[in-house]
C-alpha cells in the first residue's frame, strides 16, 4: 500500500511583470479639457517618452521532486545504529530497533513526550551519579533507550520505518501490530490504511488470515476492536 510517487514538475514560465512598462508614447490631454473656447482647437498628438528600455526579464522556475528516492533513503536510517540516537528494546528478547529522535518527535506527539521524559530521567540519573563519589564511570550521552514490551519486534520495526519514511507494506501478518501502533502513536494516515486493508480482506474473502495477527494483540484496546470488527464484518458478509 505504498502510495509514494515521484513527480517531475516541468519549467513554469511566470507572466512577465508589466508594471512600469510603456510602449514609448503617450497622449496629451485634449484642448477641451486644458484650453478655453477662444483658443484654436488642437488635435491630440503623440509624444515620445523613451526609446531606451532595457530587455524584459522572464523569470524561470523548475520544481523537481523525487519522493520515492527520499523514501528509500529514509528507510535505511533505522538500519544504521550509528546514525540514530534512539534505541527501542522490543519484546521479551529486547530486540533493538533504532530511530532518529528529531524525526520520531516531529511525526508523533506521543513519541515526542516519551523521548522527552526519557531524556529528563537520564539527566536526573547523571546528576545523581555525580553526587555519588563511588560512581565515576558515568558517561554523558544524548542517546535514549526505550523499552517496548507489547509489540512483536518485526511489527514495531515496520512502525518505526513508516514514521521515518512515510511508507510501509501492510499484510495480514502485520496489520494488527501496525494498527495498534498507529492508534497508540497518533499516526492517523497509517490507521486509515490498516482499516482499509481489513475491509479489503473481508471483501476478498481472506480475512481469516488476519485473525492470528489480531489475537496476538488482544492485550491492546485496538487489537480487541480489530477482532470485534472482523467478526462483525464477516457476519455481515454471511448474512448477505
Amino acid at each position: 500500500m505504498d502510495r509514494c510517487e515521484s513527480n517531475l514538475a516541468l519549467v513554469d514560465f511566470e507572466q512577465v511583470d508589466q508594471d512600469g512598462y510603456s510602449s514609448g508614447y503617450e497622449s496629451t490631454p485634449s484642448d477641451s479639457e486644458s484650453s478655453t473656447s477662444t483658443q484654436k482647437p488642437q488635435s491630440n498628438r503623440l509624444i515620445p517618452i523613451s526609446h531606451n528600455r532595457g530587455p524584459v526579464k522572464i523569470k524561470e522556475k523548475m520544481s523537481y521532486r523525487n519522493t520515492q528516492a527520499l523514501t528509500e533513503q529514509l528507510k535505511v536510517i533505522s538500519s544504521i545504529p550509528e546514525l540514530c540516537d534512539v534505541t527501542f528494546e522490543v519484546g521479551s528478547e529486547k530486540v533493538k530497533v533504532h530511530g532518529v529522535k528529531v524525526i520520531l518527535g516531529t511525526r508523533s506527539r506521543v513519541l515526542y513526550n516519551l523521548i522527552l521524559k526519557k531524556q529528563k530521567e537520564a539527566e536526573f540519573q547523571r546528576k545523581a551519579d555525580k553526587k555519588d563519589k563511588k560512581n565515576k564511570t558515568s558517561i554523558q550521552t544524548d542517546k535514549v533507550t526505550i523499552v517496548v514490551k507489547k509489540y512483536e519486534p518485526e511489527d514495531f520495526r515496520k512502525i518505526i520505518q513508516f514514521i521515518h519514511s512515510g511508507a510501509v507494506d501492510i499484510n495480514s501478518s502485520c496489520v494488527a501490530g501496525l494498527l495498534c501502533g498507529a492508534s497508540q502513536f497518533g499516526l492517523d494516515d497509517l490507521e486509515r490504511a490498516c482499516w482499509d486493508f481489513v475491509n479489503h480482506s473481508v471483501k476478498s474473502g481472506t480475512i481469516s488470515k488476519v485473525i492470528p495477527s489480531a489475537k496476538r494483540y488482544i492485550h491492546h484496546k485496538t487489537g480487541q476492536q480489530l477482532l470485534e470488527k472482523i467478526f462483525s464484518l464477516t457476519q455481515q458478509s454471511v448474512d448477505l
